[in-house]
């Protein structure tokens, strides 16, 4: 009976893969159908253990191969099967949640820098260059999309400026904001696994809400934003993107003390969610977050106060 319940799980969770990779390139939907397209094969990993999600991975490589392309099917391998793979491996085997996003992330980060070099070296181009040519279709695709919403002259001249500028900035941070993505997609998939466990499993580690940068760390912040302010040429650029790193660290921070105050509080589901989908688009509060974030290592925000009688 186990066998065959797994059999299931494992061709329904090839067919959702499929069914979510295929909607990525969909707006408005299709950024959010990124960040769960790991989660089906993670999900069966925990359940049933590697080789079934080895299967559903393989499965869906493979369908991806032959009604797509060999890129398709690779570029599934690398940015979605493989991580959601090691991810939840590393949780089954007991390793906390925040170490086993990190491995993920180094094998991620690692594997996709190779495909992309090796993508540069088939095309006899530089890497820039390739990465700057995917930009300039989001870049295009962004502005097409404007054109659809007939927005009025200024307005559509201002967005155009606005989407340049931020396709130049990502450009120069595409490590930083590489890294910052997939660490995002790794914490959605997580995310996921925990709502999704209703007792079948645990992941290890403290509550979200406890979580903090190591203190030290604060160095890291400290230097790259003295970098971006007095440094030029390639040092400026390699403090920029440790910044953006380091900023996105500290928003995660931010966020757990936010879940702690949430949780405290007694706040309901509800609130919750439209509490954090504010603070994460709404601006100035990310901001406000991060810095709530890096405050807490002198202010500790998370520590219990005495009531006085």
């Amino acid at each position: 009976m186990k066998q065959v319940q797994a059999g299931s799980f494992i061709v329904g969770a090839t067919l959702v893969t499929l069914l979510l990779q295929g909607s990525v390139g969909l707006l408005p939907v299709g950024a959010l159908a990124a960040l769960l397209v790991p989660l089906p094969a993670a999900y069966v990993v925990m359940r049933f253990g590697l080789t079934a999600g080895c299967l559903v991975v393989a499965g869906t490589s493979g369908i991806a191969y032959g009604l797509i392309s060999q890129v398709a099917a690779v570029g599934y391998l690398v940015q979605f099967g493989a991580p959601a793979l090691l991810l939840s491996l590393l949780l089954r085997r007991g390793v906390d949640w925040c170490r086993a996003t990190g491995w993920s992330l180094i094998l991620l980060l690692a594997t996709g820098g190779l495909f992309l070099l090796a993508m540069a070296v088939q095309q006899q181009t530089e890497l820039t260059t390739l990465v700057e040519s995917y930009l300039q279709v989001e870049i295009n695709t962004a502005l097409t999309l404007a054109k659809d919403m007939e927005l009025p002259a200024a307005q559509a001249a201002q967005f155009e400026k606005t989407v340049r500028n931020t396709g130049a900035l990502l450009l120069q941070v595409y490590p930083a904001a590489a890294a910052v993505g997939y660490g995002l997609l790794l914490l959605i998939t997580q995310l996921g696994l925990s709502l999704a466990a209703r007792s079948r499993y645990s992941i290890p580690g403290i509550p979200f809400d406890q979580w903090k940068v190591p203190e030290v760390w604060i160095w890291g912040l400290i230097l790259s934003g003295a970098g971006v302010l007095l440094a030029n040429g390639g040092l400026e650029t390699a403090a920029l993107n440790l910044l953006v790193v380091m900023l996105a660290l500290y928003f995660l921070q931010g966020l757990a003390i936010v879940k702690y105050f949430f949780r405290t509080r007694r706040v309901s589901t509800p609130l919750r969610t439209l509490g954090y989908v504010l603070l994460a688009t709404l601006n100035p509060l990310p901001v406000l977050v991060a810095g709530i974030g890096v405050f807490d290592l002198w202010i500790d925000f998370r520590k219990p106060r005495k009531t006085e009688d």
